[in-house]
């Protein structure tokens, strides 16, 4: 047997082979390659190089949006009253409350008469109302006394009891001889679709629009009121099949409502695209109001609800959402829970048993009211930095925002400032959150009427860079 080494024909079998192999393989290698470069240009994204027309101008920003919160019944009392100062600052218009019926005792039950307390709750109200906010109270959960076997989350023992629960809560608090209201936002119960509110459906014997149907009976049937709003699923998201079922149940419907939890921000103006496209069908609900109820990154407890990173997530989202059709954005929540002292209450502000703490979530607002005035072209968003532009007494704004959902990326971005007339400038940078320089230097525009910088965005930070034109020196 010769040696396979010295074999003068080995050559040739091993490029034959290998010529094979190499045919066999190279589709697979080349699927795999491109595969990898999918995925590392998905990990890497793209950063963003931010242009600012200052003279293409557009609508004229509304803010209010955002000004809306919701707070949790983690205690069976008025929760808002320990910073109601603390929550004025924040300047709401919108506050929404749940278990309405079960924390605060609204509802009794002598025989067949049903009777009211409307003591507690209108402490909770009028706490809502010395924050300067208008109340929005969901309608939840059953009241004891009517509920099947006494649980909150099952439907009543006669359906008529709960239509009478809604029309005297209608009644009490929009009543004209009452509390006197006007525009109040009553929402037909919190988060149907989990197992612990109910486990609800829009269909079957458990059907939330039943428990729908017979609150709106209520509302139809409330005397001497004045205009106040009915809506609905309340849902833990956005979902097609209950939207079109509370449309076609022929209920009165003023508004949309639902949750969204979510970390990635384009969830919500994409959720804003899929409500109109459904609702196409049905011309008279597109301009209905849409609400989202509760918004966060997670529905879970998280220390992040502590950190740079709720509030750099509010931010981002309160962009995508911006001129997008929503009416309010109601972040949850306004205050801790107790015994949160570890830090990962969903509040803005910690329990007052924990020094009411304000978390920088607490500030994105006052931050981002910053750029009231006509919105202005911003072009070269990114993956992670996104931002806005506004104009406003000749200074032109831009809210730039680098969230990423690891909480990792840091970025430098170029920021041009374009379309200026000759002269010089008035340029400032404020981080409102997370680190980065704060300064104010003069400025001189290019022959071609642009001012550049390039900005260092360290995770998780929200930062305003305006310029204003410095006037001219008299002669």
């Amino acid at each position: 047997m010769s040696n396979m080494l010295t074999d003068p024909t080995k050559p040739k079998l091993t490029q034959i082979v290998s010529i094979i192999a190499l045919l066999i393989f190279l589709p697979i290698l080349l699927i795999g390659a491109q595969e990898l470069v999918s995925l590392v240009s998905k990990a890497s994204g793209t950063p963003a190089n931010i242009v600012v027309d200052t003279k293409s101008l557009r609508e004229v920003l509304s803010l209010d949006f955002y000004h809306a919160f919701a707070q949790g019944g983690e205690e069976s009392t008025d929760m808002i009253k320990p910073v109601v100062s603390e929550v004025r600052t924040l300047k709401p218009k919108l506050i929404c409350i749940d278990h309405i019926y079960d924390s605060y005792n609204v509802v009794g039950k002598s025989g067949d008469q049903i009777n009211f307390d409307w003591s507690k709750l209108d402490g909770a109200v009028d706490s809502i109302i010395a924050t300067g906010a208008k109340p929005c109270l969901s309608l939840s959960y059953m009241p004891q006394p009517i509920a099947q076997n006494g649980n909150i989350v099952n439907p009543p023992t006669n359906w008529n009891d709960w239509s009478y629960v809604v029309q005297k809560t209608i009644e009490h608090y929009s009543g004209k001889g009452n509390r006197n209201m006007n525009g109040i936002y009553y929402e037909v119960w919190n988060e149907p679709d989990l197992p612990q509110f109910g486990g609800w459906k829009y269909y079957g014997a458990k059907n939330y629009i039943t428990l729908y149907q017979y609150a709106s009976n209520g509302a139809r049937n409330a005397t001497g009121v004045n205009a106040f709003y009915l809506g609905g699923p309340v849902t833990t998201g956005l979902y097609q099949p209950w939207i079109q079922a509370i449309v076609t149940s022929g209920a009165r419907l003023d508004f949309f409502a639902w949750h969204t939890y979510a970390n990635d921000p384009l969830k919500f103006s994409q959720d804003q695209l899929n409500i109109t496209t459904w609702l196409n069908p049905y011309p008279n609900y597109i301009l209905l109001p849409k609400i989202i109820t509760e918004f966060g990154f997670t529905g879970d407890k998280s220390s992040l609800y502590g950190a740079n990173y709720a509030a750099a997530f509010t931010a981002a989202t309160i962009r995508q959402l911006l001129s997008n059709g929503i009416t309010y954005a109601l972040s949850f929540e306004l205050k801790d829970g107790p015994k949160q002292e570890a830090g990962d209450g969903w509040g803005l502000i910690t329990n007052e048993n924990n020094g009411k703490k304000l978390k920088p979530r607490y500030y994105v607002y006052s931050c981002l009211d910053q750029m009231a005035g006509q919105r202005v072209l911003l072009t070269g968003e990114g993956t992670w930095v996104t931002g806005f532009a506004s104009q406003k007494n000749n200074t032109t704004s831009v809210m730039l925002v680098n969230y990423d959902q690891n909480g990792t990326h840091t970025e430098a971005v170029p920021l041009t400032f374009g379309n200026l007339d000759p002269g010089t400038y008035t340029y400032s940078q404020k981080y409102c959150i997370g680190a980065g320089t704060n300064i104010t230097t003069t400025e001189t525009a290019s022959a071609s009427g642009i001012i550049q910088k390039t900005i260092l965005m360290h995770p998780s930070s929200v930062a305003i860079f305006k310029i204003s034109k410095t006037a001219a020196a008299n002669p």
